[in-house]
């Protein structure tokens, strides 16, 4: 059975009540249609599921339990210029509990607006939606880290097996890399013989990865 998940980070997880914010109850009463004394789970993003029970505008807390994150991948993605594309690559990556989701221009990158709290508006959602207890840490940056990602996928890399020690690794843009981006990456590996949607490069190496 789904239980809804609230994310509060700042949370005292030894409190055994919670106050929710007036949107978050509107959120929960009125489009949830949660009731009084429903189960509600409590995510604070740093690890910490609170268990407890809806009561007339606060959770009563049952049981905490902490998680360990399941993997410390760090990926580097690309402004896309669909935004149900984009919100959907962020969200995935967010169900699959990646550590670190860099995101920034490429040369074939298309110029688009989206501001940052839209895009962490999209990581809360997937959170309370996934029931998720980690809020990955999100950076922007105008230029890719190739020495922090030294490793890239890409048509003309070599074939990956699901054995590969991969745990930073960067998806290009739509227009695919540049010959210039290309020579950065010390790695390169590809995912099938065509061509790949950005989330889709993005969710299949991971599956491939974890």
């Amino acid at each position: 059975m789904f239980t809804p998940t609230v994310y509060t980070p700042d949370v005292d997880i030894g409190n055994n009540k919670v106050n929710l914010s007036a949107s978050k109850l509107h959120h929960i009463k009125n489009v949830l249609r949660l009731r009084e004394n429903s189960d509600i789970n409590i995510s604070n993003g740093k690890g910490h599921i609170m268990y407890g029970t809806l009561k007339e505008d606060f959770v009563l807390i049952n049981n905490v339990k902490e998680f360990q994150k399941p993997n410390l991948i760090k990926i580097f993605i690309p402004f896309l210029r669909e935004k149900n594309r984009f919100r959907y690559l962020i969200e995935k990556l967010v169900e699959l509990n990646v550590a670190e989701i860099h995101i920034g221009e490429t040369h074939n990158t298309q110029k688009i607006n989206i501001k940052s709290e839209k895009i962490e508006s999209w990581v809360v959602s997937a959170i309370e939606q996934s029931g998720s207890p980690f809020y990955p840490k999100i950076i922007y940056s105008k230029y890719i880290d190739f020495d922090l990602f030294d490793t890239c996928f890409d048509i003309s890399g070599e074939q990956i097996t699901n054995n590969k020690n991969i745990t930073n690794f960067a998806i290009g843009p739509e227009g695919g890399w540049s010959k210039e981006e290309l020579k950065n990456f010390k790695f390169k590996f590809m995912l099938t013989d065509f061509n790949l949607r950005s989330e889709t490069a993005a969710i299949t190496a991971l599956s491939l990865i974890m």
